[in-house]
């Protein structure tokens, strides 16, 4: 098998990093024959070797090394062991520099600069780049940046919802950078987008669609010739095309102002890459999950999706009835056929701006919350795939099942039929809500609730392993992007193993456990391959959280060893205190939390500062800093 070693190293020009160890493949510890690597970007080394597993031979132990002019020097401490059965190892060189890497997440809609047109920008990037260098912070972790314009209007501001997987939002184009002149009526635009609070993304869109159609007038006679749009039509042959024709048909205009769009879209966000990579800084994109049920995606390949259902998620503490995003789910077998070739090309497009990702929603590529399209509750959901009960199992188990008193339509359902073959069943999730669970003898009630706690935990653990064995590795080795799953929610018992055995980071939430009888997360008990947060884009701020449970605070505070009676920035400061002793290898926290760390920045009502409210299927995504980033950096660097 081929193992692919990460190793996490800042080095200086001129440093070139080895892997050696015990086995010819590593060069039998001789420098000479050692294994070069790749430098892939700030702080990271990388390189596949072919190695075997332990069954017939002695434990594989390695080590890394630097050569510098001739001059080796070797990484402290014993001689690593190779776990068996990994294919892919992230380490720190020298045991004794371990240092865990601290970041910012921050949709790019959020960012606030002077050169903005209501709204953050990728020409932004670089100047949150020089505020993470100035607080210490390494990466940059940022919402879904892909085209979602469809309607025009607030739809449209949701991240997850992209027409194409592949082509980005021209709306984060900089019209200064795009050749657009500021006149006087430019600037009084400018002057009233950027005083708002938020991001008005429908009067944002609509207005710099008027300076796009001038800038393409302008410059497309002479760029559609150029060398450099040539080459990026040619590598993106596969899906622009397309995606041109879709936007045409949408705006009832030409192809070609798309082709122009994207093109500065690229070359934009490359830029402001590169001037990441300059400053040291790793940038982490996100993944989603789904493509939008009449994007460009489903219109290309429709064999490749499921467009008779839609897809969510289950009920949790952020969505009473469960989540229904309206996408529809894969055709996995059919994606199979080409060794998933969609996926391993949508993530080939986004590593040429990331240097990691977080795949949303990962438990979508062991199983799926599938929802009958006439459904608007997610309650009427059912996982995909899944190993659904027919009526003489559920009898065996001890429950009398009959069909016209636990098989109705809606939610008072105490089962829902399988939709593949209508003589197997799903318990409903959350059955015991349900008028119907209540009206049973205690004893059908403890059989159904033995029923209901083997199908949703234990039935399904090794059929989902597998199903994510099939998948995850082709996708994950597309790219030499560091992989990172968002594993919250109802999480099957094989999803930590999996992403375990394949090197995908996990997401740990600071407010989350994920051990069965904690409250909350205890800090030294994480896994060193995980990403630690005090919150996501789904929740409120640590702020907030803190604001809404005063009891629930005090036992926070308390499992944190903290008596504080009053929530201030001290308060927040110490909880990240806390956060930052912990195993993980990156910690990223929301920017609104950081900002928090000084009461000048509190907004007058936390609840403001959240991203997205889950239970509201008509979120509005408009969150902007309420101060410039010229503003934060002149701070930061006074202090």
């Amino acid at each position: 098998m081929k193992t692919l070693f990460r190793l996490r190293y800042d080095s200086r020009w001129g440093e070139e990093l080895f892997l050696t160890g015990n086995t010819s493949e590593l060069g039998l510890w001789n420098p000479n024959k050692a294994i070069p690597m790749d430098y892939m970007g700030p702080g990271i080394w990388s390189v596949s070797v072919e190695t075997h597993g332990r069954a017939s031979l002695p434990i594989t132990e390695y080590k890394y090394f630097i050569r510098e002019n001739g001059q080796i020097r070797w990484e402290d401490g014993p001689n690593r062991i190779l776990p068996e059965g990994r294919d892919r190892i992230w380490d720190w060189f020298g045991l004794t520099e371990r240092q865990t890497m601290q970041g910012v997440a921050v949709p790019l809609f959020s960012l606030r600069t002077e050169d903005d047109f209501g709204i953050g920008e990728f020409a932004d990037l670089p100047k949150l780049g020089d505020w993470c260098v100035a607080n210490g912070l390494k990466i940059i972790q940022i919402l879904p940046i892909n085209d979602t314009t469809t309607h025009y209007d607030w739809r449209d501001s949701y991240p997850y919802n992209a027409i194409s997987a592949f082509a980005l939002n021209p709306i984060y184009l900089n019209l200064k950078q795009l050749g657009i002149k500021e006149n006087a009526a430019f600037k009084r635009t400018q002057t009233t987008l950027n005083g708002k609070d938020s991001v008005d993304y429908p009067k944002v869109l609509k207005t710099k669609w008027k300076h796009f159609q001038i800038a393409f007038e302008q410059q497309w006679e002479t760029l559609k010739n150029s060398d450099d749009f040539q080459q990026f039509a040619k590598e993106n042959k596969d899906w622009l095309p397309d995606y041109a024709q879709f936007c045409a048909e949408r705006d009832g205009n030409g192809t070609e102002i798309h082709l122009f769009l994207q093109y500065h879209c690229d070359k934009q966000l490359r830029e402001a890459v590169k001037a990441l990579h300059d400053k040291g800084l790793l940038l982490k994109g996100d993944i989603p999950i789904g493509v939008n049920p009449e994007g460009v995606d489903v219109k290309s390949h429709p064999d490749l999706l499921n467009l008779d259902v839609q897809v969510g998620a289950p009920p949790d503490d952020f969505a009473a009835e469960g989540q229904n995003w309206g996408f529809p789910s894969y055709n996995w077998e059919a994606m199979a056929k080409d060794g998933y070739a969609w996926w391993q090309r949508r993530l080939q497009v986004m590593a040429r701006y990331f240097d990691a990702y977080r795949i949303d929603h990962i438990l979508g590529f062991f199983r799926i919350w599938e929802i009958p399209k006439t459904a608007k509750s997610g309650l009427l959901g059912h996982f995909s795939p899944a190993l659904p009960l027919s009526a003489e199992e559920i009898e065996n188990q001890g429950f009398h099942f009959v069909k016209s008193k636990h098989l109705k339509k809606g939610v008072e359902t105490l089962f829902i039929p399988d939709p593949h073959d209508s003589e197997k069943y799903h318990p409903r999730i959350e059955l015991q809500k349900t008028k119907a669970y209540q009206t049973l003898s205690d004893d059908q009630k403890q059989a159904l609730d033995r029923i209901y706690e083997d199908f949703y935990y234990h039935r399904h653990n090794e059929f989902w392993k597998q199903k994510a064995l099939e998948k995850l590795p082709a996708l994950i080795n597309a790219t030499k992007m560091v992989a990172c799953g968002e594993d919250l929610g109802m999480i099957p018992a094989c999803v930590p193993e999996v992403m375990q055995q394949l090197g995908i980071m996990n997401l740990e939430v600071q407010r989350m456990p994920k051990v069965f009888g904690h409250q909350f997360v205890q800090t030294e008990d994480l896994p060193e391959n995980c990403v630690y947060t005090t919150g996501t884009h789904d929740m409120p701020t640590l702020r907030g959280w803190l604001a809404e449970d005063k009891v629930r605070t005090r036992q926070f505070l308390d499992n944190l060893n903290l008596d504080d009676r009053k929530i201030t920035a001290k308060t927040l400061k110490k909880i990240m205190e806390k956060h930052q002793d912990s195993p993980s290898k990156w910690n990223i926290y929301p920017l609104q939390d950081l900002l928090d760390l000084d009461e000048k920045n509190w907004s007058p009502n936390p609840a403001d500062d959240q991203i997205n409210v889950p239970a509201n299927a008509k979120n509005q995504w408009k969150w902007r800093m309420r101060i410039l980033l010229e503003v934060l950096l002149t701070d930061a660097r006074d202090h």
